[in-house]
């Protein structure tokens, strides 16, 4: 005798390991690996990887506060500290 209603479908059960990537605001990435046969409740390893930024020294310096600056001597043509600079007049 026939079964009755909607033949069910062949149910593949879910893969045993798989990765998941998130990608951040930052511009980071995290990939996170799972194995179900190993660890059934969550990731086994996460990975996160940063942005590369490269900033350079007159970026770096600008962002600092006025005290913790260096400022440019074109007299001698060096980098002097806030109070060098401010008793020369530089400032």
């Amino acid at each position: 005798m026939a079964g009755r209603g909607r033949p069910s479908l062949e149910d593949t059960p879910p893969p045993r390991k798989f990765t998941r990537q998130f990608t951040e605001e930052d511009g980071s990435v995290a990939t996170w690996y799972y194995d179900l046969d190993k660890f059934s409740n969550g990731p086994i390893k996460v990975e996160i990887t940063a942005p590369v930024v490269k900033e350079t020294w007159e970026e770096q310096n600008a962002r600092k506060s006025k005290t913790q600056r260096k400022y440019f001597n074109p007299e001698n043509k060096k980098w002097i500290g806030y109070g060098r600079a401010k008793q020369l007049g530089i400032i």
